[in-house]
């Protein structure tokens, strides 16, 4: 009879790991696949309403995961000092990420009664409808199976959440049937062509819609907000297996705050015009320097640094849209260019972008930032009562 020697149960053993987390990460690994269908000239409706304006509003909001419900926090008391939904009070709705859900999802035609998910929950608009898929669903996005967690190293070699499972949560609350040329006003959602490595702006009105890979508004969505490592991006099969304009993913890592790139867009579009733009932060981490000593910063190396990595490259997009804006505000006529952004620190409670365990202390977040911001706010409401003034809308 044949002995098994230690050693060679432990190679045998981590040969067959090996294998496995290969074959795991390589082969079955999960994707989300859409067929193409190019939207036809039947569906372009005209932005004459914007033509009309005096004012043209722009509502952004920026990506940031669970902490998107930060933002929505905001848009409620909006609506409640406005007396109006956020969709009568702004032209144009744009957002990375969480971003693009919220912006889509303020401006379906209705609130859908149908999802089990608000079933007799206390639903007066479509903030209020958003913010209460986001607590039920949270959980189901953003864990995983422990095997999945073990063999993608917790998503070091594969896509960290389960692809399916975004791309479900966004048909159940969309529907199959809902159209991205459905939505009521004006919506810009920019995601990534991972293909090209440039940005592209999807957009529900005007000749430009002929560009979009579908029509069909989940699976756009489902597009914007897949987030590199952490969801697989989308590929829009065509028959004649084209790659061009055919994978896309979340916009976050080119333009997390995609305010200026909008506003510019407006402007080529609707020239002459009075532009005020809100943006909506979700929340900045803080940085592991905050709270260290020199003595141990002094002896950081790649892997200490790496923790501030991303907070740094947030932070610093921000800064550079808000630049950007103050530039435009400067060098145009008084009240041309007018912005307001509105954004929390992240650390007193501190929630991860992932932490669905913790999604109730956002509404304190955002129950501090509207305390801490109320003069902005109050030039917010002003700039929203004088802009839906003028003009027809």
């Amino acid at each position: 009879m044949k002995t098994w020697h230690i050693p060679t149960i432990i190679v045998v053993t981590i040969t067959f790991l090996v294998v496995l987390i290969y074959v795991y990460n390589n082969r079955l690994t999960q994707s989300i696949q859409f067929n193409a269908h190019p939207v036809t000239e039947e569906f372009i409706e005209s932005n004459q309403a914007l033509k009309d304006k005096d004012t043209i509003n722009i509502l952004i909001i920026d990506g940031g995961g669970i902490r998107g419900l930060i933002p929505l926090y905001v848009l409620q008391h909006i609506e409640r000092e406005a007396g109006k939904p956020i969709d009568e009070l702004f032209d144009v709705f744009s957002g990375a990420s969480i971003g693009a859900i919220i912006a889509t999802g303020l401006n379906v035609p209705h609130i859908p009664t149908h999802n089990s998910a608000t079933e007799g929950q206390n639903i007066h608009s479509k903030s209020d409808k958003i913010i209460q898929i986001y607590k039920d669903e949270s959980e189901y996005l953003f864990s995983v199976p422990w095997y999945h967690k073990i063999l993608t190293a917790n998503g070091l070699l594969s896509p960290r959440f389960i692809g399916e499972r975004l791309s479900n949560v966004m048909e159940e609350n969309y529907t199959k049937e809902m159209n991205f040329t459905d939505l009521k006003n004006y919506v810009i959602v920019p995601s990534l062509n991972i293909h090209t490595g440039q940005l592209t702006l999807f957009k529900n009105r005007g000749k430009e819609v002929t560009n979009l890979p579908t029509n069909t508004l989940y699976q756009l969505v489902t597009a914007a907000s897949s987030a590199e490592s952490l969801f697989p991006p989308v590929e829009f099969m065509t028959k004649d297996q084209d790659i061009r304009h055919r994978y896309f993913a979340d916009a976050g890592i080119d333009a997390n705050n995609p305010a200026s790139i909008v506003l510019l867009d407006i402007i080529r579009e609707f020239p002459g015009k009075n532009y005020y733009v809100l943006i909506l932060g979700a929340g900045t981490s803080p940085l592991k320097t905050m709270d260290a000593s020199y003595k141990k910063v002094k002896n950081w190396g790649k892997i200490s640094w790496t923790q501030d990595l991303i907070s740094n490259v947030q932070r610093s997009m921000d800064s550079q849209q808000l630049y950007t804006l103050e530039i435009a505000r400067s060098l145009s006529p008084k009240g041309k260019i007018d912005y307001n952004y509105l954004n929390i620190e992240i650390n007193n409670p501190y929630v991860a972008i992932f932490d669905y365990k913790s999604v109730d202390k956002l509404e304190t977040l955002g129950e501090k930032l509207i305390n801490e911001n109320q003069a902005e706010l109050d030039q917010v409401l002003k700039h929203l009562q004088q802009g839906n003034k003028g003009g027809s809308k």
